[in-house]
């Protein structure tokens, strides 16, 4: 294949992918305008259904133009020549081949982030403000993105430059070295992300003793589930939404309720959302889609240690020579299908999995089917949740069964 050809591939797979999202995008806020629903009066009423709708069009309309501005972006740089541009503008300010890498990585990075901050600024500000969920100040905004920022560099930096490293000194083991890096820092996240990464960002408190921690306490010794570690967090001060979430394994599983959550559902409530998460750790679900990433992480380093090495990558894209970086973002965007294809695998077994840890739910814990029931009504309303979301959407990008599929199941 001629460097052209390459290129061509890789400006109708960009136009492919920007298509398919839009179409998957245009039917799911037509599902949502337009299908009509017996049972949404069991969840909303009239104008708060209304409100509903109004939501997921202006969501739909602001990442419309979002996409639309990356989409046009990326074409153009493809047309253009512009990351050969990058790496000769870096070039000329270093010399080391690592180091040119690392610049031509942060500064794609950096250009990335200035172009994306005006959207999440409208929407954190302007859209979720709009329908009482944003919660975020600006000081928080900021603060957020200085931290994220900061750990990206002293995390992701150093793993990558080890990366880079290897692939320069020893390419033929490049990919086997690779995946062991990041299959461990994958791992430690896991295990830790909670104790260590959590805590830079929101404020981890035990659950009070009382009603709630008593219930929970007896659910768990009921169930054999040595409970290591249950925290409320303040979620409220970014947002209004509710959530819970299960991480680690062994000794550093750990428990997260959002105050939200505490504060908009009864004991029996969050007792049964529980219930559903520890179903997730019993049933294996946590570790089988831990094991899932990271085999497919070593299939996709194995195929970028066999093509990496071809120049075709790096002059297709018209760079002068061939290097890592252009390699690697050339590598990426042909992907792009396989990508896809994972995806939807991924989200066809978590849907599956929400629905076994819901019967896990029901089965061990007394009265949960209407409890359980309740507490993912209210959190979908108060959430104005899309009940009628269009199925090639949801099969793409639902890693969640839609609420009424899942309240039918529960029934």
């Amino acid at each position: 294949m001629t460097n052209d050809l390459l290129l061509l591939a890789m400006l109708a797979l960009v136009v492919i992918n920007f298509a398919l999202d839009t179409t998957l995008d245009v039917l799911n806020d037509k599902s949502a305008r337009t299908t009509s629903e017996p049972r949404v009066s069991e969840f909303y009423e009239p104008d708060k259904y209304k409100k509903s709708i109004e939501y997921g069009s202006e969501k739909f309309r602001f990442g419309l133009l979002d996409s639309t501005l990356n989409f046009l972006i990326i074409l153009a740089a493809l047309s253009f020549g512009w990351f050969a541009v990058l790496d000769n503008a870096v070039r000329n300010y270093l010399d080391n081949e690592l180091l040119i890498s690392l610049g031509f990585i942060a500064t794609l990075g950096i250009i990335t982030s200035v172009i994306n901050l005006p959207f999440a600024l409208y929407f954190t500000f302007q859209i979720e403000a709009k329908y009482g969920f944003n919660k975020t100040t600006l000081k928080t905004f900021i603060t957020d993105r200085i931290k994220g920022t900061l750990l990206s560099l002293a995390i992701g930096g150093p793993l990558l430059a080890t990366i880079i490293y290897i692939y320069q000194q020893i390419p033929q083991w490049f990919w086997l070295i690779g995946w062991a890096l990041v299959s461990s820092f994958s791992l430690f996240s896991f295990m830790f992300g909670t104790k260590i990464f959590l805590p830079l960002f929101n404020k981890l408190q035990p659950v009070a003793e009382g009603e709630l921690r008593n219930e929970i306490e007896n659910y768990c010794k009921s169930q054999g589930y040595a409970m290591s570690k249950l925290y409320v967090m303040d979620g409220s001060r970014r947002s209004t939404k509710a959530n819970a979430f299960f991480s680690g394994m062994g000794r550093t599983k750990t428990i997260v309720l959002f105050d939200t959550l505490i504060e908009k559902l009864t004991t029996p409530q969050i007792t049964a959302v529980l219930a559903h998460e520890i179903g997730h750790y019993k049933r294996k679900h946590t570790l089988s889609m831990f094991l899932l990433s990271n085999l497919q992480t070593f299939a996709l380093f194995a195929l970028l240690g066999w093509l990496l090495g071809n120049p075709i990558l790096s002059e297709a894209l018209g760079a002068a020579q061939p290097s890592f970086h252009i390699g690697i973002l050339a590598f990426f965007l042909l992907f792009s299908p396989i990508s896809l294809i994972l995806g939807i695998i991924d989200n066809a077994l978590s849907r599956r999995n929400e629905f076994e840890a819901d019967k896990f739910a029901i089965d061990t814990y007394p009265d949960s089917k209407q409890h359980l029931n309740a507490a993912l009504k209210t959190i979908s309303t108060d959430s104005l949740a899309n009940l009628t979301p269009h199925p090639w959407y949801v099969k793409v990008h639902y890693t969640h069964p839609p609420i009424l599929e899942r309240l039918a199941k529960l029934n």
